[in-house]
């Protein structure tokens, strides 16, 4: 997606929590990805205490979850 040629621009911002500091110059977000590593508590703890930083109106459509660190074997 990144080296597709088009006239469309995708910028990715990667924050460790929420709120973003308001002193920087960013443009309009789109879409939230929060990822949990399911073997970290401390992954889970900082999405739950980012999630009290955003409207409830942009849930619709803009937030995802990614949940990593599962590891079972066949």
């Amino acid at each position: 997606m990144l080296k597709a040629d088009c006239t469309s621009e995708l910028k990715v911002h990667l924050a460790r929590s929420l709120p973003l500091p308001c002193s920087v110059n960013r443009p309009r977000i789109d879409l939230i990805v929060f990822v949990v590593n399911l073997h970290s508590k401390h992954s889970l703890q900082s999405v739950e205490e980012s999630l009290c930083h955003l409207d409830a109106a942009f849930f619709l459509g803009k937030v995802a979850f990614l949940a990593t660190g599962d590891r079972r074997l066949p």
